[in-house]
């Protein structure tokens, strides 16, 4: 069974969620949810297959198991430690760091069994966004936890941390970090990325709060314009008082229609399939340039308002004749998130985007960037 072309997961979710979240448009489950130890990992996989989800967790510590889990047709990867680059041990403890991570020969043994029993099975790890992103930082203690994956991911929270300092910028800071630190002539743009969507008040800081659904559309967003082979919701609220899905209904309708139209677009279907059902086909064709203006207003609230006067350039930069790939309609629709930022900090910036780039869904075509008019707002 093929995979999707595009993933959209969510965080460890309770088998008795798992319908709600598929009519939601999820297709991927990631990380297996005990419920406090009631339910086994086996029985949660035989639950995410039987709803036609698609899923991702920890290995078995059997190697007989782990052969069995690599047959499994709706397997998309094991998973590494969740947030090893975060000081949860004492430093220089046995399997930690001097900074009390987790040691990256944990991660580089636990891959080894994973690659015996399955080269083919990709191995996902996911790093804690705010230590990708500081600018003097080079990357160097995260060589061996990227070497012990083939997917990478991360989560920066940044409303939930500061919401009126930390930028949705963060997030694509991140992205392109990961990819600059992964590429190899193998892979020189870098190893296929998974970012993590906030999406629910956390309480993790007192400057925080929970984004709005305009914001969690702007990072689905800009992540699918940096070419991530997928997203993960992350709904919870953590304890004190935890909740599994502390969602608002507002961001449950926008994520719903997100969702939606990111199936059509990447993975050929509006919903996952059953179980039983035919494996999708990917679209013939991209998009017209039709399709490209209808959804830069859809996405673009404030520059069709015409707030902003590069909401003109931009549909003067969207508009013409032929097609346009579907890499380059992702990647324009980022305009949103920069523009807003140059409306935020005032009429003084004036800013120069260049978009363009290869995606998962243009099989590695680069596409020739595009420079939008500069202008000021």
């Amino acid at each position: 069974m093929s995979t999707p072309n595009f993933l959209i997961g969510v965080f460890s979710q309770r088998v008795s969620d798992m319908a709600k979240w598929k009519a939601r448009g999820i297709n991927c489950l990631v990380s297996h949810e005990p419920e406090g130890g009631r339910v086994t990992k086996a029985d949660w996989e035989a639950a995410a297959a039987s709803h036609g989800l698609y899923f991702m967790d920890y290995p078995s510590p059997d190697d007989a198991e782990l052969r069995a889990e690599a047959a499994q047709p709706f397997r998309v990867a094991w998973m590494q430690d969740d947030e090893p680059d975060l000081n949860r041990l004492p430093p220089n403890s046995p399997g930690a760091t001097d900074q009390g991570w987790t040691h990256p020969d944990v991660l580089a043994a636990r891959y080894a069994r994973c690659k015996s029993a399955a080269p083919g099975v990709p191995v996902f790890v996911n790093f804690a966004g705010p230590n990708i992103t500081p600018l003097p930082y080079k990357g160097d203690r995260h060589a061996g936890y990227i070497a012990a994956a083939d997917w990478l991911g991360h989560d920066w929270y940044v409303k939930n941390r500061n919401a009126d300092r930390y930028p949705i910028s963060f997030v694509g800071d991140a992205i392109d970090r990961l990819a600059a630190w992964s590429t190899t002539p193998a892979m020189p743009k870098g190893k296929p990325q998974i970012a993590i969507i906030e999406c629910s008040d956390q309480k993790i800081s007192p400057l925080g709060r929970a984004p709005t659904p305009d914001e969690v559309e702007e990072t689905i967003m800009l992540c699918v314009g940096k070419g991530v082979k997928g997203i993960c919701y992350f709904p919870q609220k953590p304890p004190p008082g935890f909740v599994y899905d502390a969602m608002p209904p507002a961001i449950v309708e926008r994520i719903t229609r997100v969702n939606a139209e990111l199936h059509r677009r990447f993975n050929g279907t509006p919903m996952p399939p059953d179980s039983t059902g035919p494996t999708p086909v990917p679209p013939a064709n991209d998009p017209t340039a039709a399709d490209v203006i209808r959804s830069m207003n859809a996405l673009s609230a404030r520059l069709a308002a015409g707030r902003c006067a590069t909401g003109r350039a931009a549909r003067r930069e969207l508009a013409g004749d032929g097609r346009v790939s579907a890499c380059d309609l992702v990647a324009r629709l980022t305009l949103r998130t920069h523009f807003d930022n140059a409306k935020r900090d005032g009429p003084k910036n004036r800013h120069v985007l260049e978009f363009g780039g290869p995606s998962h869904v243009d099989q590695g075509i680069v596409v020739p960037p595009v420079t939008a008019v500069s202008e000021s707002c």
